[in-house]
């Protein structure tokens, strides 16, 4: 299946007549949700994906070549725990998540993490180069029918929220600091970005278009 959603992605890169972007990290956040258990499990599963310089230094100067596929490899088992750390609350000052009108998610306490040796080998599972993962799971009972996804207003950056679906094309939702989603747990149904935002001047509906494709190809790698 994954295939398949391979050829047709590339697909349409070649017709968009753009390379394949492998910065995205630098311009966006991003978070992958997994709804493909819900049926089965009733779980809630969320991959976030966090480009690590960014913890340490400012976004233009962690977009340097120094930070390149080796850095993390090249970091101590200290200097991963401290990263990790950072990410932990860097992530709970950046996203807020309830289930309906539930309490907000805890993130900082129930963020997870790799040991520091899968860390370090991120790169050769085909993450980004610099980038470490974050993972959440959280149960939502049968009368649970909602996700919202809060992002803070002084986040720097936009988020691409990717939803994983039983037997569906992953969707992909393009969240601006200060708005939330709302994204239905069961059935396919999701409520609009609110507030709306105007698209960047230089940032055309084609060139969006092209850019989710990017980013979903670069999850599905």
């Amino acid at each position: 299946m994954r295939a398949h959603w391979r050829g047709i992605l590339l697909g349409g890169l070649a017709l968009s007549g753009l390379p394949f972007a492998g910065a995205h990290q630098e311009l966006h956040h991003n978070i992958e949700l997994d709804l493909r258990q819900m049926d089965e499990t009733s779980a809630v599963q969320l991959t976030f994906t966090i480009h690590a310089p960014e913890l340490l230094v400012g976004f233009s100067e962690a977009a340097s070549a120094i930070y390149d596929s080796n850095w993390l490899e090249q970091r101590s088992d200290q200097e991963l725990k401290q990263l990790v750390t950072l990410a932990r609350d860097d992530l709970a000052g950046r996203f807020t998540l309830r289930l309906d009108d539930g309490e907000p998610v805890d993130l900082a306490a129930k963020l997870t993490f790799e040991n520091p040796g899968a860390i370090r080998n991120g790169g050769a599972r085909g993450l980004p180069p610099g980038c470490l993962e974050a993972f959440l799971e959280l149960s939502a009972p049968e009368e649970t029918h909602r996700l919202r996804l809060d992002h803070a207003r002084d986040s720097g950056k936009r988020l691409l929220l990717v939803i994983d679906r039983p037997e569906s094309f992953p969707g992909v939702m393009d969240v601006a600091p200060g708005s939330h989603a709302v994204v239905a747990l069961r059935g396919k149904t999701d409520e609009p970005i609110a507030p709306e935002v105007a698209p960047h001047p230089d940032e055309t509906p084609g060139r969006a278009r092209v850019l989710a494709i990017t980013i979903v190809l670069a999850i599905l790698a």
